[in-house]
């Protein structure tokens, strides 16, 4: 199949033909080093240092083997003898309006945390046997 000549010269898939080689910087000024690339840090990030994500995640566990019948308060009262709890979230189906079978604790102190973990790991809560591990960051 043999094509126009105007219609193969359209077939170049947006390269043009020069006579001569044009330095790409000539062309697009700002993508070699322009202003736009040298950018300065804001304010806000230089002045604001979040929280470290392995303190966080050393005082955060993640609780699996829940009963369907377990509460916030039943968490509170099983983890509460380790340590000073921050938070106690059970996660819940939004649906069906019952406990996923999965929960988040969180403690003051990363060895109140540990503690937990190695106290409650394997144990009994509500019928069913629990496990506790360090929660990791999605």
């Amino acid at each position: 199949m043999a094509f126009a000549p105007a219609v193969a010269a359209s077939r170049s898939f947006g390269f043009t033909a020069t006579a001569y080689p044009i330095p790409s910087r000539k062309l697009h000024p700002a993508s070699s080093g322009g202003a736009r690339n040298q950018r300065r840090p804001s304010l806000a990030t230089l002045c604001f240092q979040p929280p470290s994500a392995s303190h966080c995640a050393a005082t955060r566990l993640y609780v699996r083997g829940l009963s369907f019948r377990t509460t916030e308060e039943s968490l509170r009262n099983a983890f509460d003898k380790f340590g000073d709890l921050t938070e106690v979230h059970l996660v819940m189906d939004r649906v069906a309006k019952r406990p996923r079978g999965f929960a988040f604790v969180s403690y003051a102190d990363e060895e109140d945390a540990k503690a937990a973990m190695k106290g409650m790991h394997g144990k009994f809560l509500d019928g069913r046997v629990i496990f506790v591990e360090l929660a990791k960051r999605a």
